[in-house]
This record gives structure tokens, sequence and C-alpha cells, in this order.
């Protein structure tokens, strides 16, 4: 013997219910970009105020700079991926691991050191 136990039953929405429907959207849609602008105005403070990953990720690609290496030079030493590479320098969200990091810094001939401190007010 079959159940009916679990089985969906869906009804047509009604007029009211679509006009509220497309109301939510159409306010969802004109407030979208402000939230995505706003959004990004957070992503650029952070940056700007050089979270220590972006510092990091900065310092490291001013040094591949300065040794006149390519992100294709880089991938050759490290195997990562050349386009991931651009991503972790161009990217204001790239979340890095520490062995990603590790490995960029020894392409570099750089050692990584982490350090542990008191925050100050």
């Amino acid at each position: 013997m079959k159940s009916d136990r679990g089985k969906r039953v869906f009804r047509k929405s009604t007029s009211e219910e679509l006009k509220r429907h497309k109301d939510i959207r159409q306010k969802i849609e004109s407030e979208l970009p402000d939230i995505r602008a706003r959004a990004k105005n957070q992503l650029t403070l952070l940056v700007n105020e050089g979270t220590p990953i972006r510092q990091l990720l900065g310092a490291l690609r001013a040094e591949r700079q300065r040794l006149g290496l390519s992100l294709a030079d880089i991938n050759e030493r490290t195997g990562i991926d050349r386009a991931a590479l651009s991503r972790l320098e161009n990217n204001e969200d790239a979340n890095p691991t520490l062995t990603t990091l590790e490995r960029y810094a020894e392409a570099l001939g750089k050692r990584m050191i982490v350090l542990l401190s008191d925050v100050t007010s």
C-alpha cells in the first residue's frame, strides 16, 4: 500500500499573491544596486585599512614585480594555477590558506613567519 505522506501539494497562486510577489521582486530589484554599492564600500574600507592578508598579498606582489617575475614564473615554481595567483593578488576578498601563502613566499625566496600579538586599543 502506497503512502501519500510527504507528497507535495501545489496550488495556483491567487492574483493578490502574484501581485504581492511582483511588488516584492520590484522592491528588491530597486534596492539591489544600493546594497551592492554598500557592500563594495565595506570591502574597500577593509582593503584600505590594510588587513594583514591584504598587506601580505600586496608585499608578495610587490616582491614578485621587483624580481621581474611573471605569474607564469610563480606558477612554475609553486604549481599554483596562474589564474588563482592573479585572483590572490587582485581579488579584494581573496581568502588563501597559510600553505598557499607559504608556497608563494618560498617561490620568491622569502620565508613567511606568523606572529600572534595582543590587540592594541
